[in-house]
């Protein structure tokens, strides 16, 4: 599978680490794994939707959970719909089985 150099194009194989066509340095980003979003069982408040964002996006919780009280108040009923509509469709998360 061959990538392709942002400054000029040309196919780069993916050993290479420098580009054949400019000598540009090739820079790889790595693959970053993403979180699924479940609503945790602990450290909740109503219905764990800011805490599932914060553990899934790396958000500070305190501050989501600010914003979401000031969104609440401001932006009377869109918030709370969608609020709730968060709680009914993030899935709650799975209890590890006990160890024995």
């Amino acid at each position: 599978m061959n990538n392709f150099c942002s400054a000029c194009g040309s196919a780069i194989t993916p050993d290479a680490r420098f580009c054949p066509g400019c000598g540009v340095t090739v820079v790889r980003v790595a693959a970053t794994a993403t979180r699924q979003l479940f609503r945790p069982l602990y450290d909740r408040r109503i219905g764990g939707v800011c805490a599932a964002m914060s553990r899934a996006w790396g958000w500070d919780i305190g501050l989501l959970r600010i914003l979401t009280v000031l969104c609440g108040i401001f932006l009377f009923p869109l918030t709370e719909i969608c609020y709730i509509a968060c709680w009914i469709g993030i899935p709650e998360e799975i209890p590890a089985p006990p160890v024995l």
